[in-house]
């Protein structure tokens, strides 16, 4: 089984840790009960989008992918993926930022945040793996 992250997990959980470093300076700055209260919303916020943003991931394995995203965990059998869709969302020659999602064949597309990332000069591992197995699955040969 495949575990795959992008870089933009690791840069919005250090985002996220970041507005929950504020929140503990708001908290240890301001002791009226409005800055407590926002202070914990901050610092509580902050930490439970970064550690999720930290464990997101897109997992292979020969029944189907498993995305773990910053809200919830979803399932999707092989025999429902279409196809694996790259979308170029920038570029810099020769470096290009990609987005990823999975078609299914109910023609919904299930988003992956955690696999978009920078493909120099077109190419990128993670992505192409995953290209890969839906390919491989998808004709049959698991």
């Amino acid at each position: 089984m495949a575990r795959m992250k992008g870089p933009w997990s690791w840069l919005l959980a250090v985002i996220w840790l970041g507005f929950a470093a504020m929140g503990a300076v708001i908290l240890s700055e301001d002791h009226t009960p409005g800055g407590l209260i926002i202070g914990a919303a901050v610092l509580a916020m902050g930490l439970f989008c970064g550690v999720r943003a930290a464990i997101s991931h897109v997992r292979l394995s020969d029944e189907g992918l498993v995305y773990v995203g910053y809200a919830r965990t979803r399932r999707v059998p092989w025999t429902q993926v279409s196809e694996v869709v790259v979308v170029e969302l920038g570029s810099v020659l020769p470096i290009t930022t990609v987005g990823v999602s999975v078609r299914l064949y109910d023609d919904t597309e299930v988003e992956l945040p955690a696999q978009a990332g920078f493909a120099v000069a077109g190419r990128n591992r993670r992505v192409q793996r995953l290209v890969d197995a839906a390919e491989r699955h998808r004709a049959g040969s698991g």
